[in-house]
């Protein structure tokens, strides 16, 4: 039995809106079966676990949601304010555009996927860290320490850096809250988000009048948003106002991973080593640790401290070979200074360059 083709002309409204149903179930059918196939031929190391996908989502969500209040709100007082009450209610009236902008594949940026990924894998790490500062006591945490510092370049940055964590801390947990991101990638979400509420606004004729007000909300939110410090750039800023010098180096770093402070451990690893703070953020959180060892390494940091902070983060993340990280801890000091430093060159190079160097030996 064959199925004939429906003469449009000869079908009802309502045939035709269920047609049309049919098409789209069958493309999103589609979809779906590639999508589950991509994820079933992903190699073990490249999955995503659940708890970190969850974490993902709602960082995703809340950043979308931060984004959302900065140009809509905006949007909104300039339209009321220009008489255009009924433009200014629909936007009011237009969901969220998370879903919308996800279909649309803003998050397969490669970089700002990279940053809200390494973000939530640093902060999971973290929150496993087990705290060992033994010679502290009752005695004040790290950075809090550092705020009582008789140095008042040391002690305001860490003072910024508690204020930075504590913003943090309020999107981690779900809490939409200001929106720290560089410029462009705060740029590129603020325009998709924008583009969304366009869609979803419902402004007919007068969509030029919601363009301009949107562009304008957008340019506002992405101006530099004054005393709005991320948490990444505090550290590092409280890293350059510390200066670890030679022996002082290795102490620091093995307080701040027994205070839990993995992005103040990663900010002093990369002053010290005067690599970016994304560069020796990707050698935490991955869960091999040979890069990361070689860089400390590079410090001339010594085996009690490398074991430490090995360890630490072990018990932090189970996944991490415990086992054969001791069985490699010999080896790990067997590499010179010397030699870790010139193992490192190529990631001190401009990071597109090094990327591009990446990607051709992937290929290869």
């Amino acid at each position: 039995m064959s199925i004939e083709p429906i003469d449009p002309r000869e079908a009802s409204a309502a045939a035709l809106l269920l047609l049309d149903h049919v098409a789209a179930a069958e493309r999103a059918g589609h979809r779906r079966l590639r999508a589950a196939a991509d994820h079933f031929h992903l190699p073990d190391e490249a999955r995503i676990d659940d708890r970190t996908a969850a974490q993902l989502d709602t960082v995703m969500r809340t950043t979308i949601t931060g984004v959302d209040a900065l140009v809509r709100d905006h949007a909104i007082r300039l339209l009321t304010s220009r008489g255009q009450a009924t433009l200014a209610q629909g936007l009011r009236a237009a969901g969220s555009p998370f879903d919308r902008v996800v279909r649309a594949g803003l998050f397969r940026d490669p970089v700002l996927f990279g940053e809200l990924f390494a973000r939530v894998r640093l902060n999971a790490i973290a929150q496993g860290l087990p705290v060992t500062i033994a010679d502290r006591g009752d005695g004040p945490t790290m950075v809090a320490r550092l705020a009582q510092s008789s140095d008042r370049l040391v002690a305001a940055a860490a003072v910024a850096m508690l204020a930075a964590q504590s913003r943090r801390g309020s999107v981690v947990e779900g809490i939409p809250a200001a929106v720290e991101l560089a410029r462009p990638l705060l740029a590129r979400l603020a325009w998709w988000v924008a583009a969304a509420l366009r869609d979803m606004a419902g402004a007919g004729s007068d969509i030029a009048l919601l363009d301009a007000a949107l562009a304008e909300s957008v340019r506002r939110a992405i101006e530099p948003q004054g005393d709005l410090v991320p948490l990444e750039v505090a550290a590092m800023r409280l890293a350059q106002a510390i200066e670890p010098q030679g022996d002082e180096v290795a102490p620091l770093l093995a307080e701040a991973i027994g205070d839990g402070r993995l992005v103040l451990f990663t900010a002093l690893v990369a002053r010290a080593s005067g690599l970016a703070f994304e560069r020796v953020r990707d050698l935490v959180i991955d869960p091999d640790g040979a890069r990361l060892w070689v860089v400390l390494r590079a410090l001339a940091v010594d085996r009690a401290t490398i074991a430490r902070i090995g360890f630490a983060l072990a018990e932090a993340e189970p996944a991490r070979d415990i086992e054969g990280f001791a069985d490699r801890i010999d080896v790990i000091m067997d590499v010179t200074p010397e030699a870790a430093r010139v193992a490192l060159a190529p990631m001190a190079l401009d990071a597109d360059y090094h990327a591009a160097m990446l990607a051709l030996g992937s290929a290869a």
